[in-house]
């Protein structure tokens, strides 16, 4: 193909035709312009359709977290639930002093002090945000539920992170006033293990200064509780919507 335009070009000169090999160099000249536009587009869209196979990995393991974050959510959910009720019982026991259930006292308070491990995995969405495939996703509504669902995430960090640090340091207050020693009888049973053990709630101990301590502890795990089963449930509704919008995604972009 070269030596067939090299031929014209010499022939064209040897014939003192240079108007024509002028339009000749021009046309060559587009031709090969030309060739190298086709190129770039078609680089380009290899390029692109890469970005997008890697854009669906990315979004396939936001799915893959919050599918786990989904049964994180549930767990909490019910464990807050239950932990409401454990506190209104265990309020109720101590207003009433009514020491007849001991083990739902202990309960209480240790499910209060006690953090609660939050296994809420970001890898995921911050691959996606440093990669910059996020320009490539062409459907808003995925974005949106993206956002909206790690906002939920972290509105429930926000919330139980606060309610651990007031609930550590009333913690420590308990531990300073010498109440928990005295509820748990660490005289008596010093080889008790702390996992096991049962307090002993009395009479005496409510004339104690951490009894209201500890009834402060109890009437915000009764009463924040709910508030905090809201979070959980936006969190599994958006994660729901979100996961059903990936799938649509996938299922459109593979057609």
């Amino acid at each position: 193909m070269i030596k067939f335009f090299r031929k014209i070009r010499q022939r064209l000169l040897t014939e003192n035709k240079f108007s024509k090999y002028l339009l000749y160099a021009i046309g060559e000249i587009l031709l090969v312009v030309i060739g190298i536009l086709i190129a770039l587009q078609v680089n380009n869209q290899n390029n692109i359709r890469t970005e997008k196979q890697a854009l669906k990995s990315y979004l396939g393991k936001i799915a893959k977290n919050v599918i786990d974050e989904i049964k994180v959510g549930q767990y909490m959910s019910e464990a807050r639930k239950e932990q409401s009720l454990l506190c209104a019982n265990a309020t109720e026991l101590i207003t009433n002093r009514d020491w007849s259930d001991q083990e739902t006292i202990t309960k209480a308070v240790w499910v209060m002090i006690i953090e609660q491990p939050l296994n809420y995995n970001r890898s995921g969405f911050e691959s996606l945000k440093s990669s910059g495939y996020l320009r490539h996703l062409d459907n808003p509504k995925v974005e949106e539920l993206i956002y909206s669902y790690y906002n939920s995430v972290d509105k429930i960090l926000f919330e139980e992170s606060s309610l651990q640090v007031w609930a550590n340091d009333l913690d420590l207050e308990l531990q300073k006033s010498g109440f928990i020693s005295n509820w748990l009888e660490f005289e008596k049973r010093p080889n008790q293990k702390l996992s096991e053990a049962v307090g002993n709630y009395t009479n005496e101990l409510c004339e104690h200064k951490g009894n209201d301590i500890v009834l402060s502890l109890l009437y915000r795990g009764f009463l924040v509780t709910p508030y905090l089963t809201n979070f959980y449930e936006e969190q599994i509704s958006i994660g729901n919507e979100l996961l059903k919008e990936i799938e649509d995604y996938d299922s459109i972009t593979n057609e």
